[in-house]
């Protein structure tokens, strides 16, 4: 694992001195190693941080050189298959000095190009520069765990990159100049991490299943998505027992390749379903061994997963840590939460899984796997019942509808029914509807230049509403933003995160099985709960509720934290931003604090918009660049 950053360009325009400021703003992504190669003219020139995981030897040092091709690598994340692959290169003829995946990958792309993408099985961000042809091969994992953010300028004929946006600004080349359009779908409709658009108005991010080539010689920036999910694939066995075996099969070895690691390794375990059934697996697989578990628990016993977590570790016989998030403490740290983020983000959740990061890095585990992924694939969330029973209903199963509601209303009461509703209707009329029922105070300047843009364009052709809908949670509108999260919390403490449920062959399985695999009736993520039979405890196993590291943020911003949102909302820099109406901001403030309840994650939407205003538009120049080390 490692933090990257590059540059090609006039050698002048940004100095040794600079690009290795750039590096070292990513010295906590990767504390163990620094590393810095430049051309022979300095008009190239590649840097790393590395976190050791496999090979901790010298040998694993980056940018790795492959003298006889003239290809220098920079790459941050894991090659799972590596093993494999080694094996498959030495069979060509390849040998290699060190047990790095880099190597591996080194030799991969030596002998297959950009086709060596195909090959991959892992998380992934990694820049090739081919001195001889003067070209930058570049490439982002499949489903965007590993982060790629770029500034191609052809007038001034320099290309940019990083691991993280910070460096880029940093190079002094770019400006912090925020991007409203985004802003504007950030705060209207609940996106951020969307494609190649960032909060930042001259940095791009390389979309996941994306790679890219910049030819110096023609001056030419081509991008290009390698990997997408096949909406004609299908895959019917014989029996729901079969689906279910295949199914923990898969899981199996994607947990396995993933505990590969000259480092510790543990887990997140929330005491939901996905984390716990990663937890058991690592414990099977581990036998001998009791790996450390890492969990958010609230004193809030509506919030609390305290009884589940202690079922897992006592069943699996890990060892358990705990946090408490406390509040009283976001104020203090919003401000460094945000600079790892980089960008907005949705909830305090997001604090909650801060706090287990830097609990693993107390405990000294350096490698997480997690359930990520597993929601997103397979049917977690309650929003998915609203596209599966519109399934239902143009199949004209009006009978199997009838009764799926029935029984849905009677586990799970009315609450959820009109977000339920809300899926059946066109994407043209869900926003105005959105807006009058929670007034979103977007000021007509803001919402003038955010209805200027292109709405995101997604696939139509998935046989069903249910496909259509995870396809669009996975690659838009939820998976993204909360891979970004994970990705800068775990790298804020020098952690890795891994994540067995978007190992792509599983996922390719699970989008090619009937949808009644994964939703059947009222039961979600079916095929799970079938292939964990005796592997979690069947409390666990047959849980309806779901909860996660959702911290009780109502009443948070209503108690510890209500002086400070006073404070930021009521502040002249935030009333003056002119994104917000500062009237229907304070209406809407005062509706909460007499009851509303709904309004707390759009409060919490302006107040991150607004930290992260402060934090990279009005303090961006006054950052201490550390010293470097080359």
């Amino acid at each position: 694992m490692c933090g990257i950053v590059g540059y090609i360009g006039y050698a002048g325009a940004l100095s040794k001195e600079r690009f290795v400021f750039m590096r070292d703003l990513l010295a906590h992504r990767r504390p163990d190693d620094a590393g810095f190669w430049q051309s022979s003219d300095g008009s190239v020139k590649l840097g790393s941080r590395r976190l050791a995981i496999l090979d901790l030897s010298p040998a694993g040092h980056q940018p790795m050189v492959d003298e006889a091709s003239g290809l220098v690598i920079t790459h941050n994340g894991e090659i799972y298959n590596y093993v494999e692959l080694r094996a498959e290169l030495e069979r060509h003829g390849y040998h290699f000095r060190s047990n790095s995946d880099t190597e591996v990958l080194l030799a991969a792309y030596k002998e297959w190009g950009s086709y060596c993408l195909r090959y991959l099985n892992g998380m992934f961000a990694f820049a090739i520069w081919d001195e001889r042809r003067q070209e930058l091969f570049a490439a982002r994992d499949r489903f965007g765990e590993k982060p790629f953010y770029y500034h191609y300028d052809p007038e001034r004929a320099f290309f940019i990159f990083a691991s993280e946006i910070k460096a880029l600004l940093a190079s002094d080349l770019i400006p912090p100049k925020p991007n409203y359009k985004t802003i504007y779908r950030y705060l209207a409709y609940r996106e951020i991490d969307v494609g190649s658009k960032t909060v930042f108005e001259d940095v791009s991010a390389l979309p996941p299943a994306h790679a890219l080539k910049y030819s110096r010689a023609q001056g030419t920036l081509k991008v290009w998505r390698y990997w997408d999910l096949d909406p004609e694939a299908e895959i019917r066995l014989s029996s729901d027992a079969a689906y279910a075996e295949r199914f923990l099969e898969l899981l199996t070895d994607a947990v396995r390749i993933r505990l590969r690691a000259d480092v510790p390794v543990g887990s997140s375990l929330s005491g939901g379903l996905d984390s716990s059934t990663i937890v058991c697996l690592i414990a099977k697989e581990l036998q001998g061994s009791t790996p450390k578990t890492f969990s958010a628990r609230f004193h809030d016993p509506r919030y609390d997963e305290g009884k589940y977590i202690q079922k897992v570790i006592k069943w699996a016989n890990v060892e358990g840590h705990i946090v408490y998030p406390d509040p009283a403490r976001l104020p203090e740290e919003i401000e460094a939460l945000t600079w790892h983020q980089e960008q907005p983000f949705f909830s305090t959740s997001i604090y909650a899984q801060w706090c287990v990061m830097r609990l693993a890095k107390e405990q000294g585990v350096t490698v997480l796997l997690d359930g990520q992924g597993g929601d997103e694939t397979l049917a977690g969330y309650h929003l998915y019942f609203g596209p599966y029973f519109r399934d239902l209903f143009l199949r004209l199963r009006q009978t199997a509808l009838m009764k799926a509601l029935y029984n849905y209303v009677r586990e799970h009461g009315l609450a959820n029914l009109p977000v339920i509703a809300f899926t059946f209707l066109p994407q043209s009329l869900r926003h105005p509807i959105r807006k009058h029922i929670r007034p979103l105070a977007i000021a007509p300047e803001l919402e003038q230049a955010g209805k200027s843009d292109a709405q995101l364009s997604l696939p139509h052709n998935f046989k069903s509403a249910l496909q259509a809908a995870l396809y669009e949670t996975l690659t838009c509108t939820m998976l993204p933003a909360l891979l970004r999260y994970a990705d800068r919390n775990s790298m804020a403490f020098s952690r890795e995160v891994r994540l067995p449920f978007l190992d792509h062959r599983l996922v390719e399985f699970l989008f090619a099985i009937p949808n009644d695999q994964k939703l059947r009736g009222t039961t979600t993520k079916f095929v799970l709960r079938n292939a964990i039979q005796g592997l979690v405890p069947e409390e666990i196993r047959l849980r309806r509720d779901k909860l996660g590291f959702e911290p009780p943020e109502v009443g948070w911003m209503r108690g510890p934290l209500r002086t400070w949102i006073d404070e930021v909302l009521h502040s002249s820099r935030f009333c003056q931003r002119g994104w917000l109406e500062p009237k229907v901001v304070e209406r809407v403030w005062r509706e909460f604090l007499a009851g509303r309840d709904e309004l707390h994650s759009l409060i919490w939407r302006w107040i991150s918009l607004e930290i992260w205003a402060i934090v990279f538009l009005d303090n961006m120049h006054n950052v201490v660049f550390p010293e470097g080390e080359v």
